[in-house]
């Protein structure tokens, strides 16, 4: 009897799609973990140790170089 692959949700395959971006700044692939914005941009963890001073003013949150969006860090 034949397996039925299941329909994937446009959620999961937005997340999925969103796990595949290289960090914008190093290029660097497969991330285990990355800040993302809502405009796509994607920094990784050592990228936004290095450029943090010019992201933040607060430590709460950061600026999208792209966008000008507020982002949380995830520590509030």
């Amino acid at each position: 009897m034949p397996r039925t692959s299941k329909k994937i949700s446009s959620y999961k395959l937005k997340k999925l799609k969103a796990q595949e971006e290289p960090c914008h700044c190093c290029g660097k692939d497969d991330l285990f973990f990355a800040y993302r914005c809502r405009c796509s941009f994607t920094i990784c963890q050592d990228c936004m140790d290095e450029n943090v001073w010019g992201m933040t003013c607060n430590g709460i949150t950061w600026e999208c170089p792209d966008c000008s969006e507020q982002n949380g860090f995830g520590n509030q």
